[in-house]
C-alpha cells in the first residue's frame, strides 16, 4: 500500500528536514484556480515543493477503497532568504476524479477536498461540493 491509503501518522513526514531554511505556505481560490505564497522566513535561499492533494467523501456507498489523498499536481519554486514566490495551480474537473474498480476514472458526488501541503506541517484545504445533477456516469 502507498501514502493514499495510510490513515496513520508517518514518522518522518515527506520533506522533513531536507532544508536549511523555514517556509510559510498560504493559498487563496476561485473555483478551481488557485494562488499559493511561499514565504521564506529563514536567513538562506531555499528551494520547496508545493503540493496539491485530492481526497473525496462521496454521497453513495463505493464497491471499492478510496484513497485517503492522492497527488494531481505539485510546482517546484526557489524563495530568496526573507522573501516570497507565488505559484499559481488550474485544475479541472479531471483532478477530481477517482479509478473506479473497472479502472475508469470517475466524477464521484460529494465532498472533494484540495489538499494544498508542504508535505510536512500546516496543510489548507478547500472543499469543492459536486452535485449528483452534475455527475455523468460511467459504465464500464
Amino acid at each position: 500500500r502507498t501514502y493514499r491509503y495510510y490513515t496513520g501518522k508517518p514518522l518522518f513526514p515527506f520533506g522533513h528536514g531536507l532544508s536549511l531554511t523555514t517556509f510559510k505556505l498560504s493559498c487563496s481560490s476561485e473555483k478551481l484556480d488557485f494562488a499559493c505564497t511561499v514565504a521564506n522566513v529563514g536567513g538562506m535561499l531555499g528551494d520547496e515543493v508545493v503540493q496539491v492533494y485530492h481526497n473525496v467523501q462521496p454521497v453513495q456507498q463505493m464497491d471499492h477503497p478510496l484513497p485517503q489523498r492522492a497527488l494531481v499536481d505539485f510546482a517546484r519554486v526557489t524563495v530568496p532568504a526573507h522573501g516570497s514566490a507565488g505559484v499559481n495551480f488550474h485544475l479541472t474537473e479531471d483532478a477530481l476524479k477517482v479509478v473506479n474498480k473497472a479502472g475508469a476514472r470517475v466524477l464521484y458526488p460529494g465532498r472533494h477536498t484540495l489538499i494544498f501541503s508542504r508535505g510536512h506541517g500546516d496543510e489548507q484545504n478547500f472543499t469543492v461540493n459536486v452535485p449528483t445533477s452534475t455527475v455523468q456516469h460511467v459504465f464500464v
